[in-house]
């Protein structure tokens, strides 16, 4: 059983470390689980670390994708917990690169290979870092569609979080009444799918954009809150490991980025992008163009919220762009989970890091600028490398990536194996609840109390990953579901039960983990967390 194997792995790896006193690393391989008969977790940490060493058995599965968009700062994650990072055709259990194709998710399975591997070696649990439709969010001309859309259905008032955007060609109609309903009309055009400022440009007249090229222009916002008189925006790092049940987590630190040259709003300064963009990839530019005597600042997010203490709300400033985030994903995420419905039948298998960049107005009114779906983990300076190591460590901890089982199919072995897997493997017992909870909260607009009582397998597999997600996030912060975040409910294009049931769990709980914690593992000492389905159903 998968139980042996567990305690043979974590009983190989501490006897190793007790075997060679004068050479003790500090630093545990394995996290346990909060829960009996539940695998442990690889621990990740940043460059430096030494991390005590499996046996080859487990060394020769350690494995992750070589892809030229690996970051150096999660290379080295990956070295310090013994990864060897091998070519695309090898096997391999991670993945962190560009977004692969539809038709590629489909190959991904649980209990065999991968299509794109050249092994028939058995493969348990395949991370990728991007979701099947990302571009739902990435893209910006998808993203103010899935904004508008809300405002639409909600108001302007309840969710205005993004600057007004046309999609040209399309809309060049509208665009052209825009510009010319005033003298001093601006707006920023963008190609919909760039990233690091490639190909952004200010424009105040339709003659100096492209009549036929795809495009989107985004209403310039002209009263930026400004530090040292310069405009600057945030680049903060957004992490959702799983679409169903939702979890949104907030990285507590992130980046400042500052235009070069002190703002101003003459129409003669809008030619200058060193004023007017944020964007480092342009910035860095400035002192070698003549506009700087040294190098343009970037700083730490920590340290922009210790700057506006002395004059501002902080706390309150931090609350509205955390409702940015929120909205912003409950916006897309239901044209995200259909796509990756449709070509990736394993929701397990996906995770994404979102770099969301946000511009502070004067009122302080945060706004959404753009969603980035490949977030630059370069390390090119000491501050960068202070924000991103600890990044890269975080995000895949947060993972919960497992040793794949030691043998090959054998459905005892491989069906009992952990708990992310089964989720999506239901039982009548677990469809017939679901259905009773989400036809309740449809008709009551709230949350059945008893959704917490008589836990099904499927339920204790949900609670029981939660629950050991929490121990591994980091710098990391659970922004939903909280106990303050049932109000965000309404804006859901379709109510699943997973996220009714993690939602009520946290209003009982999240006070008291202990508690909940404890129920679960006698549960789980009951083996109600195992499914009773089994292994050719994956095919299925």
């Amino acid at each position: 059983s998968w139980i042996k194997i567990e305690k043979c792995l974590v009983t190989f790896v501490f006897r190793a470390v007790a075997s060679s006193p004068s050479a003790v690393p500090s630093k545990p391989f394995l996290r346990p689980s909060l829960f009996s008969n539940v695998p442990p977790t690889i621990l990740f940490y940043v460059k430096g670390a030494k991390v005590a060493k499996p046996n080859k058995s487990v060394c020769s599965k350690l494995t992750w994708c070589h892809n030229s968009l690996l970051p150096i700062v999660m290379r080295q994650c990956l070295s310090a917990s013994h990864f060897k990072v091998v070519d695309e055709n090898s096997k391999w259990i991670g993945y962190w690169g560009r977004h692969l194709k539809s038709v590629q998710y489909k190959t991904i399975q649980p209990y065999q290979k991968a299509k794109i591997f050249l092994s028939s070696d058995f493969v348990w649990e395949f991370q990728v870092n991007h979701f099947p439709g990302a571009f739902h969010m990435g893209r910006k001309d998808r993203l103010w569609q899935h904004i508008q859309e809300m405002m639409d259905l909600w108001g302007e008032d309840e969710y205005c979080i993004m600057p007004t955007t046309y999609i040209l060609p399309r809309e060049m109609k509208k665009l052209k009444e825009y510009l010319h309903s005033s003298k001093h009309r601006n707006v920023i055009v963008k190609p919909p799918a760039s990233a690091r400022g490639t190909g952004i440009t200010i424009a105040s007249r339709v003659r100096q954009i492209p009549a036929k090229t795809p495009l989107v222009a985004q209403h310039y916002l002209e009263r930026p809150l400004l530090i040292n008189g310069a405009k600057f925006d945030l680049r903060l790092y957004v992490h959702i490991p799983c679409l169903d049940p939702l979890r949104i987590y907030y990285y507590k630190e992130g980046l400042v980025r500052f235009a070069s040259v002190p703002y101003s709003s003459t129409p003669s300064s809008y030619s200058n992008k060193f004023i007017h963009l944020t964007n480092y990839s342009i910035n860095k530019f400035a002192e070698s163009a003549g506009e700087r005597t040294s190098p343009v600042p970037k700083w730490r997010v920590n340290e922009l919220w210790d700057y506006m203490a002395k004059d501002h709300d902080v706390p309150l400033l931090q609350k509205r762009i955390i409702d940015v985030i929120i909205k912003a994903v409950l916006a897309c995420e239901n044209s995200i989970r259909a796509h990756q419905k449709k070509h990736s039948p394993y929701s397990f298998t996906s995770h994404e890091l979102y770099g969301m960049d946000i511009l502070i107005d004067e009122d302080l009114k945060p706004w959404l600028l753009e969603v980035n779906i490949s977030p630059s983990l370069h390390s090119g300076t000491p501050l960068d490398i202070s924000v991103k190591a600890p990044l890269a460590k975080d995000v895949l901890n947060l993972c919960g990536v497992q040793i794949p089982p030691q043998q090959s199919g054998h459905s005892s072995l491989s069906i009992d194996y952990g708990v992310k897997p089964f989720h999506g493997l239901k039982t009548k017992e677990d469809l017939s609840k679901e259905e009773f909870h989400i036809s309740y909260y449809n008709r009551c607009k709230i949350i059945d109390p008893g959704i917490l009582d008589e836990l099904t397998p499927s339920d204790v597999r949900t609670l029981v990953d939660f629950e050991d997600e929490l121990t591994r996030v980091g710098s990391f912060e659970l922004i939903f579901p909280t106990v303050e975040t049932e109000r965000y409910t309404k804006y859901f294009n379709e109510i699943l039960y997973s996220n009714l049931l993690l939602m009520y769990w946290q209003k009982v709980y999240s006070e008291d983990r202990g508690r909940g914690r404890k129920i679960l593992d006698e549960l789980c000492k009951e083996g109600l967390h195992h499914s009773d389905i089994s292994i050719e159903q994956f095919a299925q």
